[in-house]
């Protein structure tokens, strides 16, 4: 597949918001600080951006715990149009950059919580 530079997408939107919409529509939802760490980002800004996206109808959170996880609103008015645009977006980001920050990610574990050990049968 042909890679074609998508900066336009960033100076459209602006780094942090498209960043975080590309993310969101890659896993689905997320939380401000996953998408901060992952991109290196100051986590306060993309706390904002997503806060001004729910108030513009474009993201809709709720809260797990004390983790507050957005997601593209269901009732946006342009969502298939935003989720196409998103879709296309990043079928052609370079693959290092797919590889880097759009890969399978890890849910938060608690701090302190022990890992399980799962034997596997070898026969």
């Amino acid at each position: 597949m042909e890679v074609f530079d998508l900066n336009f997408i960033y100076t459209l939107l602006g780094e942090t918001v498209s960043r975080t919409l590309l993310y969101i529509a890659r896993f689905g939802d997320s939380y401000p600080t996953e998408i901060a760490k992952n991109f290196s980002m100051n986590q306060q800004r993309v706390q904002y951006q997503m806060k001004k996206l729910e108030d513009a109808g474009i993201l809709k959170s709720r809260l797990v715990g004390r983790t507050r996880l957005y997601r593209i609103n269901p009732r946006y008015v342009l969502k298939d149009e935003l989720k196409n645009l998103l879709q296309k977006a990043l079928e052609y980001l370079p693959e290092e950059e797919m590889e880097s920050s759009y890969t399978e990610r890890r849910r938060p574990r608690t701090k302190g919580k022990a890992l399980k050990r799962y034997r596997v049968n070898v026969e």
